[in-house]
């Protein structure tokens, strides 16, 4: 959802910047003429957006009267206002454009702008993948003070890629950074985007189920939004903020009114609807037992605009909900209509989140926990299809064979790709206040405690219980069980066993010589006692016994 328009990034070259050195050199070889007539579009409050558009396109038709300078200038006032405008075909096609005379003629700043609108143009053309690996190239920059602030924009776009695939730790740790480290900056280059954060803040430890975490936050948000308001969005940002909290509370009335007030706003400011928060407004319905409104809210993001773009990345919750609705329905053939497309959806799903931010999604996993929920509803119809069944039976063998090789291949080639492209988050763990909750701040220091011990290979031991793992930490075992429940969202022994498996995979795939050796080696290479254990969490984890992998590995090498 577009929350900012761009044009804040054009506004630091053509009103001025607070650093006059780095201004001038953005202006040299632009013309006073040129300024002036981008100044009037910005500075004019008055003027929709198709008004907007039009006055920049005056220009851009008269674009060979300029010098290369200028020109490359236009084109990004001209994607600027494309971008605003929901032009994100042409924007695309012109970023490209803009980019190559800015490279082949020097422009240096020009250049990664180009880039950075690129990246926001695909990022709202639900072109996920290419935009979060140019974002999280132009985070890279940040040490760089002529692209400081391009690259705390791209981190926080990064933060909001993890919060997309429920990686809200991630996203947490992106955002408390940029407030402890670069609040001044961001103030000074435009206040907004660093007031957003609070309420951005806010509503992901509200998904990790940190209420006091949460409540703190937004009241900083809420205490500090006329410092900053530059129209009514913030309020509405502060509305899905307080229907978001009462859907987590299981106030769902409440939640489903606010939803409402929201929503209303979006479709009358965008034409396009919120689908995250209509997925949850028909959870919301369904919790009550609502089935018809649940199902309405889901048709309303299928018959949008956008759904032909959107659908590739959006939440496999929403065809779950088609399922359990149509389950509720009896309608068994739509049931299973949306049963495929969920399978579909989650290894869509899987493929950006594991292949881009380094994480395996398990569908398999999921899908045999949906087949047996229905088995019971399918078992009479399957009898009556039996003797169609047995007389396929060789011919289904042979499928079910091929459909595995190729299943399994899938899951290798994923597994090859988990140590390539990671990105290293900075972890923050404290806030930029002093009156920060000191229960969360306990909670975060022991979380890099974890993290430490992690790096420093103490999880790969055999006599690593949590018994050990808290004596280590200075703590008890019921608070160490605790926090690794809520705040991680897992228990001890899942967390010590994905560190064993991810860290294995990695190793199988550039050590030769370990590959060589027996499972039973390999396990007690980190930590496991038996191979029984490690060859069952290895499969629970990758889809492939260890032998399968190796062998695949092999005759990859």
């Amino acid at each position: 959802m577009r929350w900012y328009k761009s044009i804040i990034i054009l506004l630091l070259i053509f009103i001025g910047s607070t650093e006059k050195i780095h201004a001038q050199q953005d202006m040299e070889g632009i013309s006073d003429s040129l300024i002036t007539k981008v100044q009037k579009i910005y500075n004019n409050p008055n003027l929709t957006g198709e008004q907007t558009l039009s006055a920049v396109n005056k220009i851009f038709y008269n674009i060979d009267k300029y010098n290369i300078k200028e020109q490359v200038t236009i084109y990004l006032v001209l994607i600027d206002f494309q971008i605003s405008e929901g032009l994100y075909d042409e924007a695309i096609k012109n970023c490209h454009i803009a980019h190559k005379r800015a490279n082949k003629n020097g422009f240096a700043y020009e250049s990664v702008l180009s880039n950075y609108y690129l990246a926001r143009a695909l990022n709202f053309n639900y072109e996920y993948d290419k935009s979060f690996e140019l974002f999280k190239s132009l985070a890279q920059l940040i040490n760089d003070s002529n692209y400081e602030y391009l690259a705390i924009l791209s981190e926080i776009e990064m933060a909001s890629f993890y919060k997309i695939i429920g990686k809200y730790r991630d996203a947490l740790d992106i955002r408390l950074k940029i407030v402890k480290t670069k609040a001044d900056f961001l103030k000074k280059r435009w206040n907004p985007a660093y007031h957003s954060q609070f309420i951005n803040i806010s509503n992901l430890y509200n998904e990790l189920g940190i209420k006091d975490s949460t409540l703190f936050y937004r009241e900083i948000y809420e205490n500090n939004i006329d410092e900053f308001t530059a129209d009514e969005s913030e309020h509405f940002f502060l509305l899905k903020n307080e229907a978001d909290i009462d859907f987590k509370d299981e106030k769902f009335k409440e939640a489903i009114d606010n939803y409402r007030k929201y929503n209303h706003w979006v479709f009358k400011r965008y034409n396009e609807y919120d689908s995250p928060l209509l997925i949850n407004k028909s959870k919301a319905h369904l919790a009550l037992g609502e089935v018809d409104s649940a199902l309405n809210n889901l048709n309303l993001i299928k018959s949008g605009p956008i759904f032909l773009k959107e659908q590739k990345y959006i939440s496999p919750d929403f065809y779950k909900l088609y399922i359990d609705i149509y389950k509720k329905k009896g309608e068994d053939d739509l049931r299973k209509e949306y049963e495929q497309k969920y399978y579909k959806a989650l290894e869509t799903y899987n493929s950006f989140k594991f292949n881009t931010l380094d994480n395996l999604y398990d569908i398999d996993k999921q899908r045999i926990q949906i087949e047996n929920a229905n088995t019971a509803n399918d078992y009479k119809s399957t009898l009556n299809y039996l003797w169609i069944a047995l007389g396929g039976l060789v011919i289904c063998f042979i499928g079910f064979v091929l459909w595995k090789q190729k299943r399994e291949k899938k899951k290798f080639d994923a597994l090859m790709q988990r140590t390539e492209g990671k990105t290293p988050l900075n972890t923050s763990l404290e806030s930029n206040t002093n009156t920060t909750e000191i229960k969360d701040e306990k909670v975060e220091a022991l979380i890099h405690q974890i993290k430490e011990l992690q790096e420093q290979g103490f999880f790969l031991k055999q006599k690593t219980t949590l018994y050990n793992t808290a004596k280590k930490l200075k703590t008890n075992t019921s608070y160490l069980s605790t926090v690794i429940n809520t705040h991680l969202g897992t228990t001890f022994s899942t967390f010590v066993n994905e560190i064993r498996i991810d860290y294995i995979i990695k190793e199988l795939k550039t050590n030769k010589q370990l590959r060589s050796y027996s499972v039973k080696a390999i396990a007690e290479e980190i930590g496991y006692k038996s191979a029984d254990s490690f060859s069952k969490y290895f499969k629970q984890s990758t889809g492939l016994s260890p032998s399968t992998f190796i062998k695949n590995i092999n005759k990859k090498g």
